[in-house]
Formats: C-alpha cells, structure tokens, sequence
C-alpha cells in the first residue's frame, strides 16, 4: 500500500512537468513563470510538512493520510481547470499543501510496523514507488496529452488517489495489534507498541539547537535542489536543449525515474545489510556519501557528450546516484526520531522543499535571463559534493527527541 502510494504522489506531481509546455503555451506563460508554478507546489509543500506530520504522531496515520491522498487527489483534478496563470498558482499551492503530509505519515507508519533490521530497505521500498510514479508519468502523461488534452489529462489522474484513500481507510490500523492479519509472533517481531500517538509538545528550542539536526535538514536541502531537477524542468531541456521531439522526450524522461526504482530499495537494502554489519553509523554514511558522490561525477559528462541517448543515461545516472540514498535519508529520521519520527521526517522534507524551490525558481530564471541550461546543473554538482561532506556530520546513533 506504501509503494502503491508513492506511485500515485509522484504521478500526480511529475505529470505538470511533462504537461508544462502545452500548459505554458495554452495560457500564455514564461520560463520564469513556470518556475514560479513549480515553487508554488513547493511552497504549500515546504508549510505543511511539520504541521501534517505533527498531525500524523498526534491522531494516526490512518486518519491523516486518507484525508491528504483524498485532498490531493482533488486538487490534481482541479489543476485541468486552471484558465490562468494566478488560479494555476493557487491550485499547486494547495495541491502542494495536501501531498506534505505523504511521507512523514508513512515515516510514522514503518515506525510503527517495520522492525530496526528493515527500516532503510521499508524506506527504499516506499520511494521506489516514488520512481515508479515518476518514470509512468512522462508516457502516460504524453499518452493523454495527444489523444485528450492536459485539462483531461489532469481530470483522469485525479481519480486514482480517490480509490487509494478509501483502500487505506478499510484495511490500515494505527496500531498492528489491532489489525486482523497479524499475529502474535509478528507484534514481538515489530515491538511496536510503544509507538502509539504521542502526546505533548515537542521540544523545539531542544531539537532546533543539535548539530546533528542541522547536518540532516542541510543534506537533505542539497537532495532536494538536484532531484526536483528530474521531476520539474528535465522533459523540458529535452525538448528544447536537445531538440528531441515530444514523444521521444517523454519516453526518455522516464529513464531517471526507471534507475531510481531499483537503486532506493537498493540502497536501503545495502544500508541495512551493513548497518546490522558495522553499525548504524558506518551502514547510513556509506550509503549516503557514495550515492551524492555518484551523483555529482555523473553530470559533467551528461551535460558535454553531444550523443541524446548518452547525455540521458548520464544524467540519469546522477539522478539515480543520489537515489541509492533516499531511502537511507529517511530511515535515518526514524533512527533518531523514534516516537517522533513524522516530525523529523516533516522538518528535513521542509528543509528539501526550499532546496526544490531554489531548484525551480533557479533554473527558470536561469532560462529567462542568462539563456543557459546547463548552469543549475552546474550548481546541482555542488550541491551532490556538499551533501556527500555533510554525511560525514551526521550522527544516526544520536536521539534527537
């Protein structure tokens, strides 16, 4: 149900990026105003994670996110009805506001369910579906978008989040004892009773002043500027950078999200395997520091070869590097976090959301005023070397609640 869910965020989200030049034409937007429609899902996204994870340890995950899949799904049908460019604004805002809530509801759920020896590869699992959705979203979205339209495409991809919402209310429980498929064996496997909500205020002042926090928030920050690279403007160079036709361009997008689909539970699998090995430290870092590294050698020769096919795999490859990773990213939140892992799951997401802002904003800006596509990639290259350095900051063996 995890994965089947991180297959529809991502549809819904990565479809905009294949339907913007349409949208763009359609309603008469710039480069740079489409970068401001992409931050606009970034901004509700970014305010709304620590409230909808708070949410999550206070009344469950079950209530929280068949609330948040049934908004979202609202909003991406909604996004068809767009006619200009302030009501496009508006739409992605809110629609970045209900799919906030997405992953640290699910962080709280493998707190809940999945015992230490599985966390990271539970993690890559979810994600995985994240990769799944984004590398469906280029042919699918192309697909309707030639026999129907964006309006209607958007119209028929609001429908599926309905039905995983009504799915997850029916079967899921908070609480694994209360669910009719587990048994006793199985609840002393998870031991994981303790993790009901939780009650009482966090500890800010506490949590905000431990390096160890900031060493996260900033790792993640870096992730989250290369990787909304892939997921907003990457169809788009493509087609314009490569002069690569529509469809071709849609069926390539997909190769980034294609490598991510193996390397998250990959990765997490990896991660696992040499945290039981060598410890937690050793097993997160390696991980961490070796996908950002993948990541940033990766690009250079993507963005040089003159070969379409060759510069795609390239930087896919990069795209992927930094997805071995993600899922290590997000075990580690439950590492430190425990009982509170929706919150420090919401904080380093919030942390990523800004770093997609600059992500999009940047390179539409890029596009507009210095006319290059190459330069945020440039800096995303950067970003992949800090990210790698900041693994080394991070301590997973540290509590921070």
């Amino acid at each position: 149900m995890s994965f089947a869910l991180a297959v529809v965020l991502y549809l819904d989200r990565a479809a905009l990026s294949v339907l913007a030049p349409a949208i763009r034409r359609d309603l008469n937007i710039g480069p740079l105003a489409m970068g401001w429609v992409f931050s606009a899902f970034v901004g509700g996204y970014a305010l709304f994670h620590i409230p909808s994870g708070w949410l999550g340890d206070r009344f469950g995950s079950r209530r929280v996110l068949s609330a948040i899949v049934a908004l979202w799904s609202a909003f991406t049908a909604l996004t068809g009805a767009a006619w200009s460019l302030g009501s496009l604004l508006a739409i992605r805002f809110l629609f970045g506001a209900a799919e906030a809530g997405a992953s640290p509801n699910v962080s709280r759920v493998f707190a809940q369910w999945i015992p230490f020896s599985a966390r990271a590869s539970a993690q890559g699992i979810f994600f995985a579906g994240m990769s799944g959705g984004g590398a469906l979203a280029p042919p699918l979205a192309t697909m309707l978008l030639v026999r129907f339209g964006w309006r209607t495409t958007f119209f028929a991809l609001g429908g599926l989040g309905l039905v995983w919402a009504a799915r997850w209310w029916l079967w899921f429980r908070d609480d694994p004892a209360e669910h009719a498929g587990v048994n006793a064996a199985e609840l002393r496997l998870i031991a994981s009773r303790e993790l009901s909500a939780v009650d009482g205020a966090v500890r800010w002042g506490a949590v905000l002043s431990t390096p160890n926090l900031w060493a996260i928030l900033l790792m993640y920050f870096t992730y989250g500027y290369t990787g909304y690279i892939y997921i907003t403007w990457f169809p788009s160079y493509l087609i314009e950078q490569r002069h690569l036709t529509p469809r071709l361009a849609g069926a390539l997008a997909a190769l980034p999200s294609l490598l991510g689909l193996a390397a998250k539970p990959l990765g997490g699998w990896f991660s696992d395997r040499l945290a039981t090995a060598r410890g937690v430290v050793f097993g997160r870092r390696a991980v961490g520091m070796f996908g950002f590294g993948l990541a940033a050698a990766a690009v250079v020769p993507g963005l040089l070869i003159a070969n379409p096919y060759a510069a795609v795999f390239l930087l896919a490859l990069a795209d992927g590097g930094a997805a071995l990773a993600h899922g290590v990213c997000f075990a580690l939140c439950l590492d430190v976090g425990l009982k509170r892992a929706g919150t420090i799951s919401a904080l380093m997401m919030t942390a990523g959301s800004i770093g997609n802002a600059i992500s999009a904003l940047g390179f539409g800006a890029s596009l507009q005023w210095i006319g290059s596509w190459n330069a945020p990639f440039i800096a995303g290259i950067a970003a992949n070397v800090a990210g790698a350095l900041l693994w080394l900051k991070i301590q997973p063996d540290r509590k921070l609640l």
